[in-house]
């Protein structure tokens, strides 16, 4: 009712399909939050909250004991690029 009397698009959350677009939360989607909230607004289509809690719980472990990053995840500078630093 309301989108066809206006001349500018309407943004809804939780309006349904009669806007012209919709808010969405992509925490909502991707089932972010521990407590499967269950927003009446928002279709869930991935329960990814722990998945994410357990590669920061293994990013944190390796970064406390030393084996991230290494060598391999890094660039090096080359020695010339090095020696023009030193002498600026």
């Amino acid at each position: 009712m309301v989108t066809e009397r206006l001349s500018v698009p309407t943004i809804g959350i939780g309006a349904g399909p009669d806007c012209d677009a919709q808010v969405q939360v992509f925490h909502d989607l991707l089932g972010i939050y521990d407590d499967q909230r269950k927003m009446k607004h928002a279709k869930q289509y991935a329960r990814l909250g722990e998945t994410i809690r357990q590669a920061v719980r293994s990013y944190i472990a390796e970064v406390e004991g030393g084996q991230f990053p290494t060598a391999e995840h890094s660039f090096e500078m080359a020695e010339e690029s090095l020696a023009e630093l030193s002498h600026a």
